[in-house]
């Protein structure tokens, strides 16, 4: 492997010399080449004539994660694994109506490589149903889709409601009953406070940015010395005393309002029609190939997902017109069973 390596720096090197074909370092082929090398190997002495130059292999933890090439041939495509299945190439983000009385159809769709996860297209495609006149009042989404920013842009960019599953909260108190959860402690946004249970009032109140993420945070937490002294610390934390994470104030409410509309009997109501884009999903890649990429490269495969689309509006608008009803929903043999 290391020799490979060396061989492949030497080729580079031999094609940005002096004597190389014109254009040759500008190749397509040798742009891939170069980024795979860069990725897997390092050179011991940079600067050091080619023939002495010896080579290692990078570590794990020192390359880019979630992107690297896994073809020569394919270039754009990446690997993902997800619930349980792995793949190489590109993910298709679907957009359906659900208007009850009505034929659902495929309003938007959105192609990316797979490595990109589906919180990063919550804005584009909000800004290319938008382009087409076709933005939602209410747009019913999977948890992947759903963070505090996401509420809050859909809302202040677009008017619109954005009706999914919040993320779960973290932490032992959403496992041990009795314990107090976030929701249990009431914020103060105008004095800066936030109050526990017990009514013992934060001491300290600032704002800062994740290093990582660099989203804006508020952090309060309540005087060690008090929380020492409560006899409800054993249901309120572990550590010496109660420190909150929190959003900013749109965030943060747009959060809370987010999750009790799905603890609501409506709001269960509302989401429960998303599941039928699973159904779309299933008769996309069943009827229509939409599992695997037929060309190579993310514009055809953003061609191919449009036709896809475009073939199950036809015969969804055809079952509508010739009143074909939609098939039931299979059930399990072992559901059948227990009926």
């Amino acid at each position: 492997m290391l020799q490979v390596g060396a061989d492949g720096y030497r080729l580079l090197d031999a094609l940005a010399g002096a004597g190389s074909p014109p254009l040759a370092a500008a190749a397509p082929a040798v742009a891939v080449l170069r980024r795979v090398w860069a990725r897997h190997f390092a050179r011991e002495r940079e600067g050091s004539p080619p023939a002495g130059t010896s080579v290692r292999l990078r570590p794990v933890q020192g390359r880019r994660p979630g992107d690297r090439i896994e073809s020569p041939y394919g270039v754009e495509a990446r690997f993902r694994a997800k619930s349980g299945t792995a793949w190489t190439g590109y993910m298709v983000h679907l957009t359906e109506t659900c208007d009850p009385n009505l034929p659902r159809l495929v309003v938007h769709t959105g192609t990316t490589p797979a490595n990109v996860h589906e919180a990063m297209r919550t804005g584009a495609i909000h800004a290319g149903l938008a382009g087409l006149d076709l933005i939602p009042s209410e747009h019913l989404v999977d948890a992947a889709y759903v963070s505090a920013e996401h509420l809050v842009a859909a809302r202040e960019r677009y008017g619109v409601i954005l009706v999914g599953p919040a993320r779960p909260r973290q932490g032992w108190q959403t496992r041990e009953e009795g314990a107090f959860h976030v929701t249990d402690i009431a914020v103060g946004w105008e004095h800066q406070r936030v109050r526990c249970p017990k009514s013992r009032e934060s001491t300290s109140w600032r704002a800062y940015r994740d290093k990582a993420s660099g989203r804006p945070f508020i952090r309060g937490g309540v005087s060690p010395a008090v929380c020492r002294a409560c006899s409800a610390k054993p249901r309120c934390t572990r550590a010496g005393s109660r420190r909150l994470s929190l959003h900013p104030r749109a965030e943060h409410e747009a959060l809370a309002g987010a999750r009790e509309r799905l603890e609501s009997d409506e709001g269960r109501r509302l989401y429960g029609q998303r599941q039928g884009i699973e159904a779309t999903i299933s008769q996309g890649v069943r009827r229509f190939g939409l599992r695997r990429a037929r060309y190579r490269g993310l514009a055809k495969t953003t061609l191919q997902s449009v036709a896809t689309a475009a073939a199950l509006n036809l015969d969804r608008l055809a079952a509508w017109f010739a009143l074909r009803p939609l098939a039931p929903t299979r059930t399990s043999r072992f559901k059948a069973l227990t009926a």
